[in-house]
């Protein structure tokens, strides 16, 4: 099923719902430019969900952008041998438009009804949500959602969305089962809270440092670069002992003067593109996911990217970034 998508909000008996639009022409059809869907949040009315919308609804707001809210339901494997789709599908599709029209009645207590628009569709909720992304500014998922008969952003969805989406994706954590109101906010980039953003030096680290340099500057927040050096382990000491690795890389501050003077050079060229930007960094050992999840404590977002030096070119979300969105208690942005 394509998804179909609302654009504007009327408000039978005092409530705001979603229009049926889908059979209005796309400027695409008449090779029209393709329309911006700006911040899109995947969204299935549990609190993760709720999370990821508040925070995705803000962003929205303070970037000026469009917020599109998208729901996908999946009907494969339903779990119930004797149903037939077929006649089972007007259900499914209900519920899809009654849940993005809660989540636009949500939104709409911040936004203008102009800035609000909705999508559902039956089938993958990943495939859809990565699709819209094509034309997105940034892409929100919650970390857990609901099983299938509710829609289903499961933590595999977002993991998926994370590895594929073709704009930055934002995984707002948190625990399934639970009263949104009896959740605490997540934390968001301001004067308090600063882009925590991870960096190796490689080229999808550097993408991530530009990334976080632009929301650290439309937050007001500081931009704090962090560089992370694993503890010598068996395999090294091979590396080290075979010369592999030069002079000096068995003493640990030797290690740490080289990544100081690397995150110099990479915090003076952020400087350079943003000058009204505050920018500090840090150089630490330990496990790199493990440490940029602690530190993300005191963030308003972390920052990775998809995958580092260290990845295989197999694996689209490198295990660090994948660490980072599991564990960390702020909301995490990807970008490949």
């Amino acid at each position: 099923m394509n998804p179909t998508a609302t654009n504007d909000l009327d408000e039978p008996a005092g409530a705001a719902t979603a229009k049926d639009v889908s059979t209005a022409p796309d400027p695409r059809d008449a090779g029209g430019p393709r329309p911006s869907h700006g911040i899109v949040v995947g969204y299935d009315a549990s609190a993760a969900s709720v999370l990821a919308l508040d925070w995705a609804v803000e962003t929205a707001r303070e970037r000026g952008r469009r917020l599109t809210i998208v729901h996908g339901m999946s009907t494969a494997s339903s779990g119930y041998p004797a149903m037939d789709l077929a006649q089972a599908e007007p259900f499914f599709e209900q519920t899809a438009r009654e849940i993005v029209s809660e989540g636009a009645r949500r939104a709409q207590k911040t936004l203008e009804v102009s800035q609000i628009e909705t999508q559902y569709w039956l089938g993958s909720p990943a495939g859809q949500i990565i699709e819209a992304s094509k034309d997105a500014d940034l892409v929100v998922v919650g970390s857990r959602g609901r099983g299938r008969i509710l829609g289903g952003l499961l933590g595999s969805t977002s993991y998926a969305v994370a590895a594929h989406a073709h704009c930055p994706v934002v995984v707002v954590r948190g625990p399934a089962g639970k009263d949104v109101d009896d959740l605490p906010k997540p934390n968001r980039p301001d004067a308090q809270h600063p882009v925590l953003v991870g960096s190796d030096g490689s080229p999808a680290s550097e993408r991530a440092v530009d990334a976080a340099a632009d929301v650290a500057v439309q937050s007001g927040a500081r931009l704090h670069i962090v560089r992370i050096a694993q503890p010598v382990t068996p395999t090294t000491w091979t590396i080290i002992e075979s010369g592999a690795g030069g002079d000096g890389l068995e003493d640990p501050e030797t290690i740490l003067s080289w990544m100081r003077a690397g995150l110099e050079l990479e915090a003076e060229r952020v400087r350079a593109a943003q000058p009204s930007l505050e920018v500090t960094s840090e150089a630490v050992f330990g496990d790199p996911g493990s440490v940029l999840a602690e530190l993300g404590s005191a963030a308003g977002l972390v920052v990775v990217g998809s995958r580092g030096r260290g990845g295989f070119t197999g694996m689209l979300l490198g295990s660090v970034s994948h660490r980072v969105i599991h564990d960390a208690v702020c909301p995490v942005m990807v970008v490949r």
